[in-house]
């Protein structure tokens, strides 16, 4: 990835835990792509898809969520699972800072698909898209009663107990290096907090039930062959979608994670992935440069208004200003970074508009 400008760094994130985020910046970018990866997981799991936009002046940033990777915290815990949003908000609050007025795509995948689902509902306005990769919705598979209501027991009165997802590595991928390399990873494991749990099961339903608000440009991707993720949620959640830009993808028979895939099947999807999103911060320039163009026209003139004997007073609009979130400072490292830096924080494709 020669194109690119790599640096590390480290911000304070919801409850004075210190999160850990990765940037692979290029000079004058067109545009954003934020990430946020999927549960055990970690921000250094994504260079096929940065390998695949290189060269395309986009700037890449991801975080690692509390928990996870080299970011603090419990392994598979967070006190509520909108501290992971909260983080997310800080961070991208930072990279709008360094890059005002470029478009910005949004890309979560699994947990983190439901991350960056949450995310858009949130704050709508600070995406010009979304793309759900695998996005954890709902199990392939069914889960016990008598496991979920142990779940809510225990997320009440012993919050931090981890356990083991139990789920298969064999089940990411048909890629055995994909698994190997997953399977002697350091940073990668398989915990999750009862209160993690709940708080990730309650926020998947959330999803399910407001993809009527999801009204950003919207692509989701999904292996109709996952073991672990039902990709029928997946395809419910973009039909429910308002979105009148948006793209579906669901390759036959692939599994979760589709981006690492074999080589074949990873490049088709790559290529859509990288597509959609050139596609969309193009876009998104463009209409951008049209709006700055017709500011920059001149008034036309007026005649001025006869004057009247009695002037009118007028009570000012009362207005409300939303609190700004929270900055805190971040710590940046790498090549040709700043020291320091401010802190917010078979195949089958369908394209559909709605009217």
């Amino acid at each position: 990835m020669e194109s690119y400008s790599h640096s590390t760094g480290t911000f304070i994130g919801r409850g004075s835990n210190e999160i850990f985020f990765q940037c692979w910046t290029v000079p004058s970018p067109r545009g954003v792509l934020v990430i946020a990866h999927g549960m055990g997981e970690h921000s250094g799991r994504y260079d096929n898809i940065i390998k695949k936009i290189s060269g395309k002046k986009i700037s890449v940033f991801a975080l690692d969520h509390r928990g996870h990777g080299k970011s603090g915290g419990k392994r598979g815990h967070a006190d509520s699972f909108m501290d992971l949003i909260h983080d997310l908000k800080l961070f991208i609050n930072f990279i709008k800072d360094d890059n005002q007025g470029l478009p910005l795509i949004l890309l979560g995948h699994s947990m983190g698909g439901t991350v960056a689902c949450k995310y858009a509902l949130t704050y709508p306005e600070d995406i010009s898209g979304l793309v759900l990769s695998s996005p954890g919705l709902v199990p392939a598979f069914e889960v016990p009663a008598w496991k979920i209501n142990v779940s809510k027991f225990m997320s009440k009165y012993v919050p931090g107990l981890t356990m083991s997802t139990g789920l298969p590595t064999s089940d990411l991928s048909h890629d055995s290096d994909v698994i190997e390399d997953y399977e002697n990873d350091p940073l990668v494991h398989d915990k999750i907090s009862a209160r993690f749990h709940t708080g990730f099961m309650d926020a998947n339903a959330e999803c399910m039930s407001r993809a009527g608000e999801l009204k950003m440009p919207l692509m989701v991707l999904h292996g109709k062959g996952d073991p672990i993720v039902d990709y029928r949620a997946s395809e419910q959640l973009f039909n429910d979608a308002s979105s009148k830009d948006r793209e579906l993808l669901l390759p036959e028979d692939l599994f979760h994670e589709t981006m690492n895939e074999l080589p074949a099947d990873r490049e088709k999807v790559l290529s859509a992935v990288a597509r959609w999103i050139l596609q969309h911060i193009k876009t998104k320039k463009t209409a951008s440069v049209k709006k700055s163009a017709a500011k920059k026209k001149p008034a036309a003139k007026k005649k001025p208004a006869a004057k009247t004997k009695k002037a009118v007073k007028k009570k000012p609009d009362s207005k409300t200003v939303k609190p700004k979130a929270k900055k805190s400072a971040a710590k940046k490292s790498g090549s040709g970074s700043k020291s320091t830096a401010k802190a917010a924080g078979k195949k089958s494709t369908k394209t559909a508009k709605k009217k």
